[in-house]
């Protein structure tokens, strides 16, 4: 065999093992497959009025709690004559609890109880006691000049039914309104009374508790607000309301109780 067929021969060998080798297959890469969710994962949606808050808040009355007034007092048996000038000598600023539950997405009951620890009067009486004999010169019924001061605590307790501007779950600052009625006790009574008799000097101190007209009184309530969020979840609301009271809690001349009540006040809930 010559030497030209043995190469030629073993070329063709050489080329048939190369065509019977499989072409290498390309790798397509895969998609990457998101993790699998955990079974014990839920989704809570976020909530900005709770089902249940309470917090602290802060009032400060508008309106004198006591009138300004005068009144002038004539009897006959005894004979007097007396003219009584009031002053209001309040502190208005108050301070309490809040609670608050909610029924549906936008209502809500409220309650608090509010200590209004200053609450007072001054009155200043000018008496002429007894009958004055026209045939002598000078005035002989008995003129006392008397000064009581008297101090006292409120006990507020309002219960409204509120109704929001959004749903609980609705993110955002929200208005309300609210309406209800609410209870006040008086407690605490503290009275001074001096007073001077003709030219005699001051006498002080008559210190019998001034006696209420009423301790305990209804009301009709009603009012406004807003409640936003601070970036720690606080929940601060700012609010006005209005209060009709049934009664006067003191009723004398000249001396009487304020049944109007407004007042600004701010809330901190959690």
């Amino acid at each position: 065999m010559s030497m030209k067929f043995k190469a030629c021969f073993l070329m063709a060998m050489a080329a048939g093992a190369l065509w019977g080798q499989e072409a290498p297959q390309e790798t397509k890469p895969q998609p990457r497959q998101p993790p699998p969710l955990s079974t014990g994962a839920v989704f809570k949606e976020p909530v900005y009025v709770r089902r249940f808050s309470a917090g602290v808040t802060l009032s400060v009355l508008g309106l004198s709690p006591f009138r300004r007034d005068s009144a002038f007092v004539y009897t006959e048996l005894p004979p007097v004559d007396a003219v009584h000038d009031t002053e209001d000598i309040s502190r208005r600023v108050g301070f309490g609890l809040t609670v608050q539950g909610a029924v549906s997405e936008r209502w809500a009951v409220n309650a608090g109880i509010f200590l209004r620890p200053n609450i007072g009067y001054t009155r200043f009486s000018d008496i002429y006691e007894g009958t004055d004999n026209p045939s002598t010169p000078q005035d002989d019924r008995t003129h006392i000049n008397r000064r009581e001061e008297t101090r006292f605590r409120y006990y507020d307790i309002p219960v409204t039914l509120r109704y929001y501007g959004l749903d609980r779950h609705d993110p955002g600052p929200r208005w309300f309104i609210e309406f209800g009625g609410a209870l006040r006790r008086v407690a605490r009574v503290r009275t001074s009374i001096s007073q001077q008799v003709g030219d005699e000097d001051m006498q002080c101190c008559d210190t019998t508790p001034a006696t209420p007209a009423r301790r305990t009184i209804r009301g009709l309530v009603a009012g406004f607000g807003v409640q936003v969020i601070d970036p720690v979840g606080v929940r601060v609301v700012p609010q006005v309301r209005f209060t009709r009271w049934a009664a006067d809690t003191f009723d004398q001349p000249s001396t009487s109780t304020q049944r109007n009540q407004l007042e600004a006040m701010i809330s901190l809930t959690f």
